[in-house]
């Protein structure tokens, strides 16, 4: 009888008499998709992206997941490559297609994210409420959207809690989950939350009386062998310490902060959670599972800038349902039409994204691209000090050059992170860390107090300057 309660019931044929609004709505998931697919069209901008195609070109010459990291002048901690399924794709895209194909890669993993999504919600509610969730949780995401394996989680994170929510409502184990859990372990550093999302449902059922301590056991054997699992990927069991090389380090990392509630994205996760608190205002002790479910996912949205996405795709599915509980009426059945358009808007969108890309993606959307003359002419080997952001784009740009900080922050000890703002904001002792890294010249934004110590007080003479950036050379 449980089956008839929740996400996957109700489903009924759409009826006539409909309204207008009614009429077209099937359009509107399309349309939020396209969005999905058009919105990240651009240059590659993000700092991590230049060093995961670096890390997936390293890995397919070497073989190696875990190893000493060769392209850091100032690394110290050992590289873990636990996203290395991404990151070949991602060298794959770059040696056929250069940057433009990363960027196409971009594009096509947030229509998978959107899609998951849509899924998620549209099995739950009507096309008119699952757009409407899909562009808040679009909003939520908008900040996270870019060339890296996060998309990953943020997609599973959809498909995994639309099963799990399926499960509390008949009590079968989606087996399926295991494999994919190991997929997403080759894939992101927090493929943890599908495990992590299968004990809170499983929790919840007990609460709620759905499942008995001998099925609850049973449906745990789901999480647990997710776990067991993420132990066979080829990083093997150092994949359970990777996420914790952050720890330490993360007051200097900005998405590990606590976001600004003022903030469009954390505004349009919080948003997500109105729906479902207004309908458990008085049968929350029936619906523990959304109850833990959604404090879960409010955690993540408060909590860290890195998580608000996150948590918006995990709300998502628990928002349609309550909506579409609000309206008192059952979600309509997906016509053929309805699935035709998705898939349409959603390959169009590709396709106009690769036939464009080409021209808006062929330069870099950052780093000093002005100065890759100078910078092809220094030797092999060169140490450079440099913006942290620009890391990544050395390490794939100039591959010959060793930069002293790049934005893979969980490889440089606290001390060395310390040192490095000191030297960018030229306080006190700036020379001991040029010194202490061994750079031989400095690329740096010109608006870095640095630049003008390093040539009036520090010995450092101009090279060349162009586009923002100067480009200098350690006279001792």
């Amino acid at each position: 009888m449980a089956v008839a309660t929740d996400a996957g019931a109700g489903v009924v044929p759409q009826s006539h008499g409909r309204s207008p609004l009614a009429r077209i709505s099937w359009l509107l998931p399309p349309l939020v998709i396209a969005l999905f697919a058009l919105k990240p069209l651009g240059p590659v901008k993000d700092p991590d992206a230049f060093w995961h195609v670096v890390a997936g070109e390293h890995l397919l010459s070497t073989g190696q997941f875990v190893l000493d990291d060769p392209f850091g002048a100032a690394t110290e901690k050992t590289w873990i490559l636990n996203q290395w399924l991404p990151e070949v794709l991602m060298q794959w895209a770059h040696a056929a297609y250069g940057l433009p194909g990363v960027a196409w890669l971009l594009c096509l993993g947030s229509v998978l994210v959107g899609l998951a999504v849509l899924g998620a919600c549209r099995r739950r509610s009507s096309p008119l409420v699952s757009a409407l969730v899909l562009a808040l949780t679009f909003v939520a995401l908008s900040g996270s959207l870019s060339p890296r394996p996060q998309l990953v989680t943020f997609a599973l994170s959809a498909v995994t809690s639309s099963a799990w929510l399926l499960t509390r409502d008949d009590g079968r184990a989606r087996w399926w989950l295991i494999p994919l859990t190991w997929l997403w372990a080759c894939s992101h550093g927090m493929w943890f939350v599908g495990p992590v999302i299968g004990a809170t449902v499983i929790v919840g059922m007990a609460l709620e009386r759905r499942v008995s301590v001998r099925g609850a056991a049973r449906l745990g054997l789901v999480p647990l062998l997710s776990v067991a699992a993420a132990a066979l990927t080829p990083v093997g069991p150092r994949l359970f310490s990777s996420p914790f090389q952050v720890e330490g380090v993360t007051a200097y990392i900005s998405e590990w902060q606590r976001p600004s509630l003022t903030e469009p994205a954390t505004l349009a996760a919080l948003s997500l959670v109105v729906p479902i608190v207004v309908r458990l205002r008085r049968r929350w002790r029936q619906e523990w599972t959304a109850v833990l479910l959604g404090a879960l996912a409010l955690v993540l949205v408060t909590s860290w800038s890195r998580t608000v996405g996150l948590g918006a795709v995990i709300l998502a599915p628990l928002t349609a349902k309550a909506i579409q509980d609000l309206l008192s009426e059952p979600a309509p059945d997906r016509p053929r039409r309805e699935r035709g358009a998705v898939t349409a808007f959603a390959l169009g969108s590709l396709l106009l994204a690769a036939l464009l890309l080409p021209t808006v993606a062929a330069t870099p959307g950052i780093g000093p691209n002005g100065l890759d003359e100078a910078l092809n002419r220094l030797p092999a080997g060169t140490v450079v000090c440099n913006d942290q952001a620009d890391g990544g784009w050395i390490m794939l740009q100039h591959p010959g050059l060793r930069p002293t900080m790049d934005t893979r922050v969980e490889l440089y000890t606290v001390d060395h992170i310390k040192a490095y703002l000191g030297f960018m904001a030229a306080d006190a002792g700036w020379r001991n860390y040029a010194a202490r890294v061994g750079c031989s010249y400095a690329l740096l934004p010109v608006k870095l107090p640095v630049l003008e110590a390093m040539r009036t007080t520090g010995g450092w003479s101009l090279v060349e300057q162009t586009q923002g950036y100067s480009l200098l050379r350690c006279g001792r």
